[in-house]
This record gives C-alpha cells, structure tokens and sequence, in this order.
C-alpha cells in the first residue's frame, strides 16, 4: 500500500513535467533542460542549474526534435543526388562551383542536426548521432573533392624525386649548402657526435632548415630531425638493432643526400625492411622503431607503384587511396581538416563516433584542443578540455609540464559555466522581475476610477476594489537583490568568457610545417605538435611549450 501511495505521490509530482527539454523564447534564443510547467512560468533543470521564464516570453515548447530538424532530412537527400550529378559534370570548373554549392547545403544541415542534438542529449535521441555522422561524411566526400590532395604529392613527383608538399615550408629560410647537409647525416651516422647534446642540436636545426632546399631528401632529412630530437635512451636501441642502425648509418645512401633518387630510396626502404625483420627474428622483443622511422622516410621519397604499397604495409603503414600513414596519423589529418575549416564540433563528433578505438596521445591532444575551441566559441563548457587534457597520458617531462601548463592557463581564464560569467543570473522565483503584482481589474492599474457627472464634468474617486492602490496583489521576492541571484559557483566573481589569446597563442608548428604530420607524403603524426600542426604557447607559463 506504501509503495502504491508512493507511486501516486510520484505521479503527480512529475505531472507537470514535460516530456519535451526545449523552450523557444521569443527573442529566438532556446533553452534546453528539464521543462516544468508552474502556471505562470516555465521553470527549466539545465546544465547551469535552474532557470525560470514566463509564459508570456516563451514562443512555444518543443516535445521532440523533430519540430527543430524540419526538412533537414529531405536536404541532405537531395545534396547526396546533387553530389552524383556533380561527378558528372566534365568542366572541372563549373564541377568544383556544383560541389562547393552543395557542401554549403550539407552544412546547413549539420548545423540544424547538431543544435538539435545539443538541445536534445536524452539517449532517446541518439539517432541524430547516426544522422550527424552520414552527414559528415558527405561533406568529407565533398571537401576531399574541392580541394588539393595529399596523393596527388606522389603522383606528381618527377624524375628527381621531388614530394609534393601539402603546405608551403614555413622552417627559416637558409641558402642551399649541400655541404651543411652532409655534415649533418655525418654527425648523425657517429655514435660519438651523436653523445653531444650540441652537436644534436645543431645537426637537427640543419636538417629542418635545409630540408626545403632538396627536395630529394626532405623525408629521410625529416626522418633524421626526428630521430635527433629524442634521446638516445628513449629509442630503445640494443643488440641487433643498435648493430642494423649503425650499419645503416654506414650505408653511402647517406654519403651524399642530395644525390638521391627515387630508386635508391626504394632500394634503401628494402634493405631497412629487411634488417627490422632480423632484428625481430633474432629478438622478437627488441625495438625496432628507429629503424622503422628511417625505412619510412626512404619510402616517402620512393616511387609509389603495388611494391611500394607492399612496403608501406611490411613498415606498418597503411594505405588509403593512394596515401600511407599510421592510424594515429590518419586520424590527426582528418581531425586538423575540421579544425582548419572551423568546423570543431566536427573534430570532437568524428573521434567520438567514428575513430574512438584509435586512441593515443597526439589524438586526444587534438581532441582536447577543438573542445577548447567550442567551449570558447559557446562562453562556456571550458571544464569540458580541462579535463580532455587530463587524460592525455604522456611519459616525457616536457610534455607533462606543457599539459599542466596549458590546463591551468584555461583555469585561469575560463569563465564559470553555471553563470557563463555574468557573476549572477536571474531570479528563477520572480523571473527577474523583483515584484510581482496583479493589477485591480476595475480601475486598470490606476487605483482611481472616475464617477459620470453633468453634462461634460465628471469627478474622479479613489478606486474602492484596490483602496486606491492599482493593484490586488503585490509581491516582493525575498530571494535575491533587483530581480538577480549571485551565481552560487563562483560566488559573483566570474569572469567574462575568454577570447582563445587569453588562454594561449598559436604558432605554425616548424617541424611539420604547420600541416600536422612529418613527412610529406606519409601521414605521421608530428611529435613536436602533438599533432595539431600549432605549436601553443599557454599563457600561464609560456616557456612550458611542446619540446
């Protein structure tokens, strides 16, 4: 019998309570929550807490997300046959001027589908995640389509072995040296000038600076400036590894760099390819990474044809439509490609709904950082990257000391997302409005009514339903001060939401020249950016930048 009054009890408590999360005001803005109707007012349990509207402002209440969507179904329908009808067409102007105009039509559905989901979190809805992502690989379809692609690097190298770079080179510019460049894969290949932190150094600067200037070993230059810029200890290299490496070293590929051509660089892949597959026969723990980034760097350079793909594949890349790269690095590109566009939201949907079992640091790096740019987009939700950093587990200290830096430039700044910085908000008691009166229905308000006299005299009188007051009812709210409440969380003293160079500065990062990957041709997720193809200054602590 409890249980049945407990239950009736329940079910009249929630008898107000409306299905639907959304208020559509009448100023345009919506509001998303648990919506409860209280007669003359809506009150609604958001993210920030509660808020109270009345009636007389909200437009209407939404029960579903249908009523937000709209055609959007129908839209995205019709640009997926606009799309075919694009691929059709031979004049490769008017081809690109069709897609372009339909990626503007699938965006506009992204948008109508994303702040429907935003509204709409309940699991309820989770069909608008399986919406949101067709969507966002057509408009992959369509951006892959209106702009240049990596593969097309490969295919259009000449005799000589130039890549095709994805970005122009933003490393300083130096003069070609031919010979600075030898001194450098001389220091490289001596175990002994490789032990002095300076001539590393030094060697690793030459080696990005110079890397431009020949084209034909920018990416086993590249592959060298990676290697140095770790130390030794961190490559693990021992054994039959540690004796392949030097023999390697030894190798007149080397000798002189800007000799190289795309055979030999085919034919030191192999013998690279060749060596990790002893070294894991003779010790099948045993690292074979550096030679690994060394084979690759052959092999970005190489000619791309069905053995090329066979060794991408033996060096434990993979290969899509004509482009080679780690998982991570695929990942990071298609990550870097929303956020470049502006498209963060995407960034963060697209790791979350299609690559979550790629999980590693440079990913979740770049994921933390498009949720930093949302929630600085929004003024809100900046706990939301804090904590994206705190799961980005890294070994080395410079990173770590980066991390914490950039998490605390984010605390230091962001604004309280229960208030969105205003350090108040309004009273959800009074709805702002401090006092709340009902007007005398007989004098409107007046509290003076006027009496017929002769002719065009007449005599006023204080009104008798009101005694003269103008009202029956009159209300003062007792819980906050001119119609507002101090924000609970930051006790009044939020600030206001900040601009992204309050939190931290960007920088194209110089190792990968700002695309996000390493080498040129194969998608490698550059270590010196984590990925990001920015290098970020936090304000907090500038000088704790990625190593």
């Amino acid at each position: 019998m409890n249980l049945i009054l407990r239950a009736a009890g329940l079910a009249v408590l929630l008898a107000g309570t409306l299905e639907a999360d959304v208020l559509v005001l009448k100023d345009g803005s919506k509001v998303g929550g648990k919506v409860v109707d209280k007669n003359e007012r809506y009150e609604v349990t958001t993210d920030q807490g509660l808020r109270s509207y009345l009636k007389e402002e909200v437009e209407k209440v939404l029960t579903s997300p249908k009523e937000l969507v709209g055609e959007s179904d129908k839209h995205f329908e019709e640009a997926k046959q606009e799309y075919q009808a694009a691929l059709q067409i031979s004049d490769p102007s008017q081809q690109t001027a069709k897609l372009k105009e339909t990626l503007t039509k699938v965006k506009g559905v992204r948008e109508t589908l994303s702040m429907a989901r935003d509204l709409f979190p309940d699991d309820k809805f989770s069909d608008l995640d399986q919406r949101l992502v067709q969507v966002i690989q057509l408009m992959r379809l369509l951006r892959e389509r209106t702009t240049t692609d990596l593969a097309q690097g490969r295919e259009n190298r000449g005799g000589g072995g130039a890549g095709g770079g994805a970005s122009a080179s933003i490393a300083p510019v130096s003069p070609p040296s031919p010979e600075a460049l030898a001194t450098a894969f001389s220091a490289l290949g001596d175990p002994v000038k490789r032990a002095d932190p300076l001539v590393r150094t030094v060697a690793r600067e030459t080696f990005r600076c110079q890397r431009t200037n020949f084209p034909q070993a920018f990416d086993i230059a590249t592959a060298a400036m990676i290697f140095l810029s770790r130390p030794e200890s961190e490559w693990r290299i021992s054994g039959a590894a540690a004796k392949s490496l030097q023999d390697y070293f030894a190798k007149p590929w080397l000798k002189d760099p800007v000799k190289l051509t795309p055979a030999v660089h085919q034919e030191a892949a192999a013998w690279l390819l060749d060596q990790i597959n002893s070294v894991r026969r003779a010790d099948p723990n045993g690292s074979v990474e550096a030679l690994t980034l060394f084979g690759v760097g052959h092999y970005a350079n190489a000619p791309f044809s069905a053995d090329g793909e066979k060794t991408a594949r033996a060096l434990g890349l993979m290969v899509k439509n004509g482009i080679a790269g780690t998982p991570e690095g695929y990942v990071v590109r298609e990550l870097d490609s929303w956020i470049a566009g502006g498209e963060f939201d995407i960034a963060i949907i697209t790791w979350m709904k299609e690559y979550r079992e790629i999980d590693t640091p440079a990913v979740r790096y770049v994921w933390a950082y498009a949720l930093l740019r949302v929630a600085q987009e929004k003024k809100k939700g900046f706990d939301r990257p804090i904590s994206a950093l705190e799961t980005v587990k890294v070994s080395d200290a410079p990173t770590r000391d980066h991390l914490l830096a950039l998490e605390k430039s984010i605390k230091v700044e962001a604004s309280c997302s229960y208030c969105g910085g205003e350090g108040k908000f309004r009273c959800p008691n009074c709805c702002g409005k401090k006092v709340t009166q009902t007007n005398c229905p007989d004098c409107k308000g007046t509290g003076k009514k006027q009496l017929p006299g002769r002719g065009l005299r007449a005599s006023e009188v204080q009104c008798f339903t009101c005694r003269g007051r103008g009202y029956l009812q009159r209300i003062v709210c007792e819980k906050c001060k001119e119609g507002f409440v101090l924000c609970g969380q930051c006790n009044g003293k939020s600030r206001k939401p900040p601009e992204l160079d309050e939190i931290c500065t960007l920088s194209p990062c110089p190792d990968c020249d700002g695309r996000g990957w390493s080498f040129r041709t194969v998608v490698w997720a550059c270590r010196s950016c984590m990925g990001l193809g920015q290098k970020i200054t936090p304000k907090a602590d500038p000088s704790k930048m990625l190593p």
